[in-house]
């Protein structure tokens, strides 16, 4: 009895180990979609949120195909930004909302080192706190929002106002920067925000373009609900406009705005925007994402604003890849490291179950999926060359983005000796 007992248990660990290793396989793209929001999404930089980025960076029709709409400042109806004298420091302000229970520590190491930087850190969920929202509502919205309406008048507005989310690490944090919101923060170029007026933290396409959302469908997509109430909501926020075909933009809500940006736009607008997420019976979740997909037209009255990655890399954040090629190279390469890494790990986590078990006779019985012999060593083999790949062609993408003249070739502006970035 004790015997069929015993075996009844591995039986069931078994079956729920491989349940376990198939369901690690699995595609996210439908997952990330319905992810849960709080105030800046609420993404974890988790293993499968970071396996899934790898999915969307193997998506083909990529970063600098001219075929798909892309953004300069000459296309924008707002002129272009005025650049301080090259070396001339540039004042900035980091915008975060953040719930009493979500962890900030992260900026007690980082905020030493940025002496220009000051912080704005809204407690949403606590009206006692110095910086607080009027309600709880529309996640980073609402805190976004406030602090433009706080600080439009006064003169303590700095050059630049960053908007982000309170976790250091996310999967939808700039993949060339280690999804990380310090490292973010240290390359961001307050130059090509001055210039752009706008720019998005995140340079990759997926999710958002080149078109994300069709306002004018009649179809009920539950895998964007914030299509339907952005319709809803445009005759409020934009009145006399005509509702867009299409609306694309990298997602997250983390972005950059100069300040001769955020004051272009009248007060009025920005009263309007916050009343109506006030106002709107739309949930937390929904009205967020009406916002995420809207930052863009608000700051650049563009509806599709899908910039040239390897452009936004580079002008944004000083990793130049000089050719496109070169720039595929990395991220195929870092797809195929991620993906043989975690063959390894499911590798060991296999032989350490049969391994527990101690008899191949049982093993057969159980049907264990028996790791291959060898795989190991060739997988860390693999995992080894194309790091130190990585590494070489990152370290080098670094060193041309030093070069002032290189950010302006790769983003198409021009540039003259002796101009900045």
């Amino acid at each position: 009895m004790i015997f069929a007992k015993r075996i009844a248990v591995l039986l069931l660990t078994a079956v729920l180990l491989i349940l376990y290793f198939r369901a690690r396989t699995q595609d996210y793209h439908s997952t990330l979609q319905r992810l849960s929001q709080r105030v800046g999404l609420g993404d974890l930089a988790n293993d499968e949120e970071e396996d899934f980025q790898e999915q969307l960076n193997r998506q083909k029709g990529p970063f600098t195909n001219n075929n798909y709409v892309t953004h300069n400042s000459s296309e924008s109806s707002y002129p272009t930004g005025t650049l301080k004298p090259a070396g001339e420091p540039y004042t900035r302000a980091l915008v975060i909302g953040r719930l009493s229970s979500e962890n900030t520590t992260w900026l007690d190491s980082y905020l030493p080192t940025d002496a220009y930087l000051v912080p704005y850190l809204y407690i949403v969920d606590d009206h006692t706190a110095a910086l607080h929202t009027p309600i709880n509502k529309g996640h980073e919205a609402m805190v976004y929002l406030t602090y433009i309406l706080d600080h439009y008048d006064s003169p303590s507005l700095p050059d630049i106002s960053i908007f982000m989310h309170p976790h250091q690490l996310a999967w939808h944090t700039p993949e060339l920067l280690n999804h990380d919101a310090a490292e973010t923060l240290k390359r961001l170029s307050s130059a090509r925000v001055t210039r752009e007026g706008y720019m998005n933290l995140r340079c990759h396409w997926d999710p958002g373009c080149p078109e994300r959302l069709h306002p004018g469908t009649s179809y009920r997509d539950n895998l964007k609900r914030e299509e339907i109430a952005i319709a809803h909501a445009w005759a409020e926020m934009f009145p006399g406009e005509p509702v867009p075909d299409s609306i694309g933009a990298p997602c997250c809500a983390q972005f950059a705005v100069s300040r001769e940006r955020i004051r272009a736009i009248p007060k009025a607008s920005y009263e309007r925007y916050r009343d109506w997420l006030l106002r709107t019976e739309e949930t937390d979740w929904i009205s967020g994402r009406v916002f995420e997909y809207l930052w863009h037209k608000i700051f650049t009255n563009q509806a599709t604003l899908c910039p040239d990655a390897r452009a936004c890399y580079c002008d944004g954040y000083g990793i130049c890849f000089q050719t496109p090629d070169l720039f595929e190279t990395w991220f195929d390469n870092h797809h195929h490291w991620r993906r043989a890494t975690k063959e390894l790990e499911q590798w060991e986590e296999r032989a350490t179950v049969v391994n527990s078990v101690g008899n191949w006779k049982k093993v057969e019985q159980m049907k264990l999926d028996i790791p291959v012999p060898g795989r190991n060593i060739e997988l860390k083999q693999e995992i080894d060359e194309r790091f130190r790949l990585l590494v070489h062609l990152r370290t080098e993408a670094l060193k041309n983005g030093t070069d002032p003249q290189i950010r302006a070739a790769v983003a198409g502006r021009p540039w003259e000796v002796g101009n900045g970035y």
